[in-house]
């Protein structure tokens, strides 16, 4: 996991690192000034688990360098190791028990909405490297799964409570507050073409356990 996330973070300091050059070309008359843009994203997101990410983005121009944006991203599972080990743990003292086998599977789904604020490097340019952060609301939905059985959601939290220090106990959704920190690389490509390619680092708070994932993602839209 670390030699992913290592491989992750080098990517994108090499694609900032290589756009400053770029920046040096001027703004052609096929790309004038981008006042924002809207753009839909694809991704993976890497923690405990490694997943496939969806979302939207939608971003304004403060000034020439600052620009404010919300974004919307899907988050098909961020169960953390220690909740499914929880489960497994669960899962082999109720077949010591009855005398039956029982298997857990868990399924974090989760939805992030956050906003805040880029700052844009190389003023002028076609590509524009920039940082930036944002507060957030992560939603996340656990399922439950029983080999044999199928899905046993409510019955094993209303009954066990969650594992892992994430989820609420006894709730199978829940609300957690989110900071977000981002480095990227904006281009201009054509009339409206706009991609972004970036990194986003989370961290979620409340939480009984320390609950941390990043992103790499690439979106294309247009701009306006």
């Amino acid at each position: 996991m670390s030699g992913f996330k290592s491989f992750g973070l080098v990517a994108c300091v090499v694609l900032m690192s290589a756009s400053v050059a770029f920046a040096q070309a001027p703004v052609t008359q096929t790309t004038p000034f981008q006042r924002g843009y809207m753009t839909g994203t694809a991704g993976a997101s890497f923690g405990d688990q490694q997943t496939a990410t969806l979302g939207v983005e939608l971003a304004d121009h403060i000034n020439r360098h600052v620009q404010a944006f919300v974004s919307f991203n899907y988050f098909d599972d961020l169960i953390t190791d220690s909740a499914q080990s929880g489960l497994d743990n669960l899962g082999a003292t109720l077949t010591r028990l009855t005398a039956t086998p029982w298997e857990f599977a868990g399924h974090d789904r989760g939805l992030l909405f956050s906003g805040g604020a880029k700052y844009l490097f190389a003023n002028g340019s076609n590509v524009r490297p920039y940082l930036g952060a944002a507060p957030g609301v992560l939603n996340l939905r656990r399922t439950i799964v029983e080999t044999h059985l199928g899905e046993m959601s409510d019955e094993v939290l209303s009954v066990f409570g969650a594992t892992g220090g994430v989820i609420d106990a006894a709730q199978s959704s829940t609300y957690k507050p989110t900071a977000e920190f981002l480095a990227g690389v904006g281009i201009a490509a054509g009339r409206r073409t706009y991609v972004d390619v970036g990194y986003r680092y989370r961290r979620v708070f409340k939480t009984d356990e320390p609950f941390r994932f990043s992103q790499l993602n690439v979106g294309v839209g247009m701009r306006f």
